[in-house]
């Protein structure tokens, strides 16, 4: 109950975004993209709740988690998009609508990580972002702390992917 409290939360907000939202995001944030079959698909929810769980730490590395279901999506600062541009995310990043996929994408705007069918552990994607580049520059300027997060998944070893 408290996951589909949180969920309703994050979808409370009646904003709306373009279909290019992708853009509006570049060198702001970095941004993890759910794909999901529906909003109550068992493994979504599983990765919903690990990335809830770790809301500080994505915060920290100023990241932003886009909901994307075949019928629109949303964004966990509430923001919704129509059924149309659920079907431009699914065109851009080549996602199948009715399987659950995980992609992380760059403050460059360029994905990094990619998994499909399966819930990744949040301290994998914690990882690959304090592994990149700008965000070694942000903890050396001070901009960004190194947060631990409790999982009691064991850290698995991060597939090779793209950096």
């Amino acid at each position: 109950m408290k996951l589909v409290s949180s969920l309703l939360v994050f979808l409370a907000l009646p904003l709306c975004l373009s279909a290019q939202s992708l853009n509006e995001f570049r060198w702001k944030s970095r941004v993890i993209i759910l794909f999901a079959p529906s909003l109550d698909d068992p493994l979504f929810l599983k990765q919903y709740a690990a990335l809830d769980d770790a809301r500080e730490a994505l915060q920290e590395r100023r990241t932003v988690v886009l909901m994307v279901t075949p019928e629109g999506v949303h964004e966990n600062s509430g923001l919704f998009l129509a059924e149309s541009s659920s079907e431009y995310f699914y065109n851009q990043f080549s996602a199948q609508p009715y399987q659950l996929e995980l992609s992380l994408v760059g403050l460059d705007g360029t994905e990094k990580y990619r998994a499909k069918n399966t819930v990744t552990p949040v301290s994998v994607l914690l990882e690959l972002v304090d592994g990149m580049p700008m965000r070694q520059r942000e903890l050396q300027r001070g901009t960004g702390n190194r947060s631990q997060i409790n999982s009691k998944d064991p850290t698995p070893d991060i597939p090779d992917g793209k950096n």
